[in-house]
């Protein structure tokens, strides 16, 4: 009787051994899942408040690739800047603006005709908060390539080109001058042990077609159809 008492003590001891492990072990390993979620959780935070930091900064300086400062497995690519040239598209009665802001050692600008019919354009300049006081500089019809002079003096240029009534398709060489389109489009490239995978498409709008406060369209001769 009293070996079948101390049997049973040692079975009941050894389950509950057993148990108590089984129940450690189960609980480290849900800890470690809480604390990998967890981990995760505070990265995708990290990382879309560098995604968000990084747009602003390009809305201000567009450029055709910036890997994200704290994160460089995170790049944007622009879908429509190639190192200095920009590329763009009008419809039948398009238009499209683009803000100078600096022209850093540049002289002037190209744009080209790639695809179908001549634009019309018109370039004006001013110093900034001066907008009133701004004067037209350049202005014609571009068949295939024509080459704009920016102004020396002068710290703000405002570019508008407009269809003719057909389709076309440009590109725009601005050298070392920072230009701003109303809008740029990013494609959000992450890196996985050389593996490129693409995981957005980003569209900013940096300004609204003839929205320059105290700058006269009209007066340019801009959006005039």
């Amino acid at each position: 009787m009293r070996q079948n008492k101390k049997g049973s003590i040692l079975l009941y001891v050894l389950f509950l051994s057993s148990f108590l492990v089984l129940f450690f072990v189960s609980f480290q390993w849900e800890l470690e899942k809480m604390l990998g979620r967890a981990r995760d959780s505070e990265q995708s935070i990290r990382d879309q408040s560098d995604k968000q930091d990084t747009l602003t900064l390009l809305r201000n300086a567009p450029t055709s690739i910036k890997t994200i400062d704290s994160n460089s497995n995170l790049t944007f690519v622009s879908l429509h800047q190639n190192g200095t040239v920009f590329s763009g598209a009008l419809g039948w009665s398009g238009s499209e603006e683009y803000w100078i802001t600096s022209t850093g050692w540049t002289n002037s600008i190209s744009l080209n005709i790639t695809q179908w019919w001549p634009v019309s354009y018109h370039l004006a300049v001013f110093n900034s908060g001066f907008e009133a006081s701004s004067v037209l500089i350049s202005s014609g019809i571009v068949m295939t390539t024509n080459t704009m002079n920016l102004s020396p003096s002068l710290n703000t240029h405002i570019l508008v080109i407009e269809s003719l009534g057909v389709n076309v398709q440009y590109t725009l060489d601005v050298n070392a001058a920072t230009i701003i389109p109303t809008m740029s489009s990013y494609r959000l490239e992450r890196d996985i042990n050389g593996y490129k995978k693409d995981e957005w498409i980003y569209d900013i709008i940096n300004f609204q077609l003839k929205s320059r406060a105290g700058f006269d369209y009209k007066k340019m001769g801009m959006y005039l159809k």
